[in-house]
């Protein structure tokens, strides 16, 4: 599997601090630093982790799919209008912590992702 890392003295100063000493690094919210999920849950939908979409407004966003993010919670209705992935309803995700809009929780029938903007992530 595709791993996204970015690394910089300020991701690696975060990391240090949320992770500790000798715990795996986690992905985190820019505004807050609440976990919101782990490098180990990166997936690819529709053959890559990685998309670039953009919304009815034209308001464009690079996202990353996750498996599972406990530290984004929904914050909307689920819609099937304007999905980005066919088959799946999304709800709006935002930051568990500080309310910051993470992303989209995408859900099927069989399967729930969510679709997390990169930019408003800090990852290892």
């Amino acid at each position: 599997m595709d791993i996204l890392c970015r690394t910089s003295p300020e991701v690696v100063t975060r990391e240090k601090n949320i992770t500790g000493s000798g715990s795996a690094p986690a992905i985190v919210c820019r505004n807050c630093n609440h976990h919101v999920t782990d490098p180990d849950q990166q997936i690819k939908m529709d053959g890559s982790f990685l998309h670039t979409f953009a919304n009815p407004h034209g308001h464009v966003f690079e996202i990353g799919c996750f498996n599972r993010a406990k530290g984004c919670v929904r914050a909307s209705a689920p819609s099937v209008e304007f999905t980005w992935f066919a088959g799946y309803a999304w709800e709006i995700g935002i930051c568990a912590n500080c309310a910051v809009h993470l992303g989209w929780i995408f859900t099927s029938k069989q399967h729930c992702f969510f679709g997390l903007i990169l930019e408003r992530l800090v990852l290892p």
